[in-house]
């Protein structure tokens, strides 16, 4: 035995260094500082999405999940009244918003706050799930390089799409969550039901959820538990099943706690469009439209920019979707070898481009928000399958790898800096509800577009109910029954606006003319602006008949009218929603 053994082996002497510290008290320093640095990095990340954020004005949906949030946050827990979307985020934005409401109340800046903290937990979600289980230097570029392809939101339109009114974006987060405990928590019983349970939960407020999250873990974990019986029967194929089982048993009971839901009386959705599938000649123009979303959604959509530092910032974004381009294509090509989660997340990303291409959703660069899922789960994808290589690169490339990455995030980090210092806008409307409020119109009715908007910019001291676009029956989408009810309101205005675009109007109205020919000669009418307000002394409400004889009309949605944050060419003007 050798005198390093024996000593290793022999009794303690008095260590010269003094005693010894608990072996847990550099890993608990560790985690301390890795808990720190996390909270200051998601605070800066917040301010300056924040800032971003106000860049794109609210408008009327933003204005409308604030009004149902505001109901909720003051007993209506149900939207018992209320028309909602096609997608209500009845559990995932609405109850942000009520946490936000009861701290800084009904305004505007409301969706602002909430657009930033959503987008702050897409990028630190999306980083700790690249990362995944891996220390060291591993582990910090996997989700550096994560966190980095999403760092900076494209200005402009990709501002719109990611950082203003809920969307599509923020269903995101739940499902990162869910994958994130499938990563992290050990193969017990319990799993499976907590990410049913989440799978539920994100599927009530959006059902791109199914596509997105549920679809593909079901595939996912259904084929792993085949190919597992096969070749090892005694391994632990039964969990594969049990998450395949959760996912698929997810869908039904979305189905039963909408029917619970409406039958307690709650809100009443609007029904998805009744073609689902795209014909057989519209799947080359929604390839190329699915083409250019993705790239707007990863920040790299340089046409039609205006300045050209916008060019090169939309260019420098390439190579995240690059990046994001080339994980994908691995995850196909070694799918046999790569982890659940990272084959979940590539499922994921096919099953939402196939929806784009042969759904009736996506049809133009308007339509991103409705594939927005693509940037997070790319981005973790990249990490994951290529974080971890560039990790473990030899050592020359290594350096130039991580030193490329460390460039490329403060590029990054510099364009997300730089949007942060552009002038924030006012909401849509600001100025119409400031004018209202000056001649004491409190109560009145206008197009969906200038409706809510205007009733939220005024802090809820206008109550402005928004009309069909015929100009003659209520309009039934983010809408609320009492808004329309003669006993409860006295209506005595209606807002018409030009069909053009500016920093109020947003787009165009109702008609001047057909509101006087269906409610009569009014007793005044004002311009202000792109306005026209025209005022009767009598409840218009009266005249309009109630939501239910508006029931059976077909609308088409309020997210068909045209956007100037997404016109690509002049003549060529996409939809906000």
């Amino acid at each position: 035995m050798t005198q390093h053994a024996l000593g290793r082996a022999g009794p303690a002497g008095p260590d010269p260094a003094g005693p010894a510290r608990p072996a847990s008290s550099s890993p608990l320093r560790a985690r301390l500082l890795w808990g720190v640095s996390v909270a200051a990095a998601a605070a800066g990340l917040f301010a300056c999405y924040l800032r971003q954020s106000r860049i794109a004005a609210v408008n009327s949906d933003g204005a409308s999940i604030m009004l149902q949030a505001w109901d909720m946050l003051h007993g209506n827990v149900l939207l018992h009244g209320w028309w909602v979307a096609d997608v209500t985020f009845y559990t995932t934005e609405l109850p942000e918003y009520m946490l936000a409401e009861s701290v800084r109340g009904l305004g505007p800046d409301v969706v602002h706050v909430c657009a930033a903290v959503t987008y702050t937990l897409l990028v630190l979600l999306a980083a700790l799930l690249a990362r995944g289980r891996a220390r060291g230097r591993d582990g910090v570029v996997r989700a550096v390089l994560a966190a980095g392809i999403m760092l900076a939101p494209g200005i402009g339109r990709g501002t719109y799409v990611l950082l203003t009114s809920p969307n599509h974006a923020g269903t995101t987060v739940p499902l990162l969550l869910t994958l994130l405990l499938l990563d992290r928590l050990p193969e017990r019983w319990y799993v499976p039901v907590l990410t049913c349970v989440l799978l539920t939960w994100v599927q009530i407020a959006d059902e791109l959820a199914m596509v997105a999250g549920a679809l593909p873990l079901a595939l996912v974990t259904a084929t792993r538990a085949v190919v597992e019986f096969r070749k090892r029967p005694e391994t632990r194929w039964r969990y594969e099943l049990s998450l395949a089982a959760a996912a698929v048993a997810s869908v039904p009971l979305m189905r039963a706690a909408q029917a619970v839901i409406h039958a307690a009386g709650g809100y009443t959705q609007a029904p998805l469009v009744s073609r689902l599938l795209a014909r057989p000649s519209e799947v080359l123009p929604h390839i190329h439209a699915v083409g250019e979303t993705v790239l707007l959604l990863f920040g790299a959509d340089f046409f039609g920019q205006g300045r050209p530092l916008l060019v090169a910032l939309a260019l420098l974004h390439l190579v995240g979707l690059v990046a994001a381009v080339a994980a994908l294509v691995a995850g196909i090509c070694f799918v046999t070898r790569i982890d659940r989660v990272s084959e979940v997340l590539a499922v994921g990303i096919l099953a939402t481009l196939a929806a784009g291409i042969f759904g009736t959703y996506v049809t133009s660069l308007s339509s991103a928000h409705e594939i927005a899922v693509l940037l997070p789960f790319g981005a973790a994808l990249s990490g994951r399958l290529l974080g971890g290589r560039l990790a473990r690169a030899r050592r020359p490339w290594r350096y130039a790898f991580q030193a490329l990455l460390a460039v490329g995030a403060a590029c990054y980090l510099g364009a997300l800096c730089y949007a942060a210092t552009w002038a924030p806008s006012r909401a849509q409307n600001q100025a119409l509800a400031s004018w209202l409020l000056a001649h004491n119109l409190r109560d009145g009715l206008a197009g969906y577009w200038q409706a809510n908007s205007t009733t939220l910019a005024s802090g809820g001291q206008v109550r402005v109910a928004p009309l069909a676009p015929a100009g003659k029956a209520p309009y039934l989408w983010e809408s609320q029954s009492s808004w329309f009810d003669p006993s409860l309101r006295y209506a005595n205005f209606v807002v018409t606006a030009a069909p053009q675009y500016g920093p109020d109007s947003f787009a165009g109205g109702l008609d001047a003319s057909t509101e006087r020919g269906f409610f009569g000669k009014p007793s005044r009418t004002y311009r202000f602006g792109n306005y026209t307000i025209l005022v009767w002394d009598k409840n218009l409400l009266i005249r309009l008949g109630s939501p239910a004889q508006a029931a059976g009309q077909a609308f088409p949605p309020a997210r068909g009218t045209a956007c100037p944050a997404l016109a690509t060419a002049p003549g060529r003007a996409g939809r906000c929603g």
